[in-house]
């Protein structure tokens, strides 16, 4: 957006005719907004002290190719949960089906020996003959799909009790394959009662009903950074990717002692939050009656969408003003210089800002 601002004491009545700006003795300053949607201050006034700052975001439109893949942790304790989830999903998907994202689904465990392999899904053949593990949009039957293929995953035994949600997607990115088109984005999301190898490494959170085994040190393929790192190989620095995890959320002691009735204890999944907030994607809780609040949240994670811009000063009191999509709102709150937004504003979103910054 360019803002012109105009001397009062030289400023003469000018006629607009189309294409041609007529005017005599018009003094104007123009400025440009940069590159992240703000803009150079405007010159200050005699009578006002301030820099008046004026700028123009537009929220960019996103990848409308979306590869998800699922990552369900498989112990002993997390029946309940996976019963939740089979049935929630069907209404997260539903808003898939109803926008315009062209999406795609594959599903796994956090079984170390699985390592990120896909697992077909039940009661379901591709119309294009394409692979079983890969649920497509526009399938007929999603409902039944979901509810009979997460209720069918085999819980307990064998390794299922060394969750690694996060190795799990390092080999799953590693792998390739039809889980993943070139350039589609690529969003995950984990849902677990424990951490990263049941404790995240950390010894000091260890609990007495835990087994001998809980404490295993992270490896590469467990910490988020080196996830990161993975997935900007596979896809690409400019592809989007985001990490949603329900979880026992970190410092939620209600729900950890909810967790710990079961069969084994539980433990706030900090590793997972961080790979959560690593990659700006949403963090629900485990303890939730209804997955659907958190599935509602990451929905607007995946698509393109934001949530707070930062301003170029502390603004002065009172001078703020924000419109959305030409619609004054008061439904925002400052933290300094950054503007937080009380739900995501979506791609496409034009945000205009008028406010005055101290000299």
């Amino acid at each position: 957006m360019k803002t012109q601002k105009f001397n009062s004491k030289k400023f003469l009545i000018c006629t607009l005719v189309p294409l041609v700006l007529s005017c005599a003795k018009t003094n104007f300053v123009s400025v440009e907004p940069v590159e992240n949607g703000q803009a150079t201050p405007s010159p200050s006034t005699p009578d006002n002290p301030n820099k008046v700052v004026t700028s123009t975001e537009v929220v960019e439109h996103g990848n409308k190719k979306v590869d998800f893949l699922l990552v369900l942790d498989d112990s002993n304790s997390m029946l309940p949960e996976l019963k939740k989830l089979s049935l929630k999903m069907t209404a997260f998907v539903k808003f898939l089906e109803a926008s315009q994202i062209d999406w795609q689904m594959c599903v796994t465990t956090t079984r170390p020996s699985y390592a990120g392999k896909a697992l077909p899904w039940k009661n379901y053949a591709p119309e294009d003959g394409g692979a079983v593990e890969v649920l497509k949009k526009g399938t007929q039957g999603l409902p039944a799909i979901f509810i009979t293929t997460i209720n069918s995953v085999a819980i307990g035994g064998g390794d299922s009790a060394d969750e690694r949600g996060l190795n799990a997607v390092y080999q799953s990115f590693a792998q390739g394959g039809p889980c993943y088109r070139p350039g589609a984005a690529a969003s995950v999301i984990l849902i677990s009662d424990e951490d990263e190898r049941s404790v995240g490494g950390d010894s000091s959170v260890l609990k007495p009903n835990d087994a001998d085994s809980a404490l295993k040190a992270l490896e590469k393929e467990d910490l988020p950074a080196n996830i990161l790192a993975q997935a900007h190989a596979r896809f690409g620095d400019k592809v989007r990717f985001t990490f949603n995890s329900i979880i026992v959320k970190p410092g939620d002691k209600a729900c950890e002692a909810q967790q710990d009735q079961s069969s084994s204890p539980s433990h706030p999944g900090r590793v997972y939050a961080e790979m959560s907030r690593l990659t700006e994607g949403g963090i629900g809780s485990i303890c939730d009656e209804d997955y659907g609040v958190s599935l509602n949240t990451f929905k607007d994670k995946i698509i393109n969408s934001l949530s707070q811009l930062s301003l170029e000063c502390e603004p002065v009191a009172g001078t703020l003003k924000v419109s959305v999509n030409g619609v004054a709102i008061l439904s925002f709150k400052l933290d300094g210089n950054i503007l937080k937004f009380f739900s995501h504003l979506v791609e496409g979103t034009r945000i205009e800002l008028n406010y005055e910054c101290k000299k």
